[in-house]
């Protein structure tokens, strides 16, 4: 039974005495004379497919966070790194701010040795090595930070980092277990819709659950809370906005897909 639903309707006596005889009289009562449907379990994989997906979310929200934060360190210890690629992020770029993050650090040590740190990450060859290590040493002598290389600042700069590592970590693997789990037939139905990724898709199965359980798209409305309300009292009637009961998560997922599916039919 509805939690919601069977207190307003135990409160439409006037007697505001509460006792565990009474709401059970109560609730056997509104049983009585108004059926409650009964409630649709979800099977266990929907909760777990949640649970991913929330951890997904949190972990998303440290990402940004430590984003925000390594930033404002940078700005400190060394800006000029941030133009030494076109897209300043990625695990390679974290893993060489987190063994570069002042210019002093990257005079101090041998071209040779910068070459061979480069060379063991990821989808970088000798060439490509040589090239960013040219750029970071020049980058290095135009540099002016505001702090030395012994800064307290550069602590907090690497435990930024870890921490990006780290949400990211979190977030494939939560994308990999709900991938393991969403049902094959939704996921495909949900990805032929253009602008809509796997990601994309496997968060709305998560959040959204099973959405057979909904009789009918104004209850799928009201899960997510984009339903409208609305005010009418004698000759004025008022469309007010979204009533914003269900799930935050569901609504920015939603958001989001439907911005894809924007993007998507714009380029098309």
């Amino acid at each position: 039974m509805n939690p919601l639903e069977a207190k307003r309707k135990t409160k439409d006596d006037l007697h505001q005495n509460k006792t565990d005889k009474l709401d059970a009289m109560y609730l056997a009562k509104m049983q009585s004379e108004h059926p409650q449907r009964l409630a649709y379990v979800q099977s266990e994989e929907y909760q777990e497919l949640m649970a991913n997906n929330r951890i997904y979310e949190q972990a998303s929200h440290d990402l940004i966070t430590n984003r925000n934060r390594l930033h404002k360190a940078i700005q400190l210890t060394f800006p000029e790194i941030e133009h030494l690629m076109v897209n300043p992020r990625g695990k390679n770029y974290w893993s060489i701010v987190l063994r570069f993050p002042h210019p002093d650090i990257v005079l101090e040590t041998k071209e040779a040795d910068i070459i061979d740190f480069l060379k063991g990450l990821t989808g970088i060859g000798k060439k490509r090595a040589n090239d960013i290590t040219q750029s970071l040493i020049r980058l290095a002598k135009v540099a002016c930070p505001a702090v030395k290389k012994n800064s307290a600042h550069i602590r907090g700069l690497k435990m930024a980092i870890n921490n990006i590592l780290s949400a990211e970590e979190t977030c494939q693997t939560a994308l990999k277990e709900m991938a393991k789990l969403a049902p094959k037939r939704d996921l495909e139905i949900l990805t032929s819709i253009p602008g809509i990724g796997k990601n994309t898709a496997l968060r709305i199965i998560s959040e959204l659950g099973d959405i057979r359980r909904f009789n009918n798209p104004n209850q799928l409305n009201a899960f997510v809370g984009v339903d409208p309300q609305v005010y009418e009292s004698g000759n004025l009637t008022a469309h007010l906005s979204i009533s914003k009961r269900g799930t935050a998560i569901g609504r920015k997922v939603l958001y989001l897909a439907i911005n894809q599916i924007q993007s998507a039919k714009k380029a098309g």
